[in-house]
């Protein structure tokens, strides 16, 4: 009995220690980027505006901008954040993410230059 309570505790220990932390993919990557590129845009364009006009500031019109972008792209803000919180602590994922705006800045920056 105490042989059998001893394998079925080391058979649990060994599960538990190669256990890896799973893979936080609530949101797609293909998404988040999106999103975050769009919540960077805001960012400049509300610094840039809130210079000049003192009432963004007042009415919090950032928020109402972040809002807007999760809303237009159909994610969860609370989801969003989690998300973001997960990558930037598994520094590879969060450079991928990162590097994949990147990508999309510089494409979007081409097609300006297009037309």
């Amino acid at each position: 009995m105490i042989k059998r309570i001893t394998i079925i505790a080391l058979l649990f220990v060994m599960l538990g220690c190669g256990h890896k932390e799973q893979k936080q993919t609530d949101i797609p990557l293909s998404k988040m980027k999106v999103v975050v590129w769009q919540l960077m845009q805001a960012d400049e364009y509300f610094t840039r505006y809130s210079v000049t006009d003192s009432t963004l500031k007042k009415e919090k019109k950032n928020v109402q901008y972040y809002q807007q972008i999760f809303d237009l792209n159909k994610v969860d803000r609370v989801q969003f954040y989690k998300q973001m919180r997960y990558l930037e602590t598994h520094p590879v994922e969060f450079k991928e993410l990162i590097d994949s705006v990147n990508e999309l800045s510089k494409r979007e920056k081409t097609e300006l230059i297009k037309h």
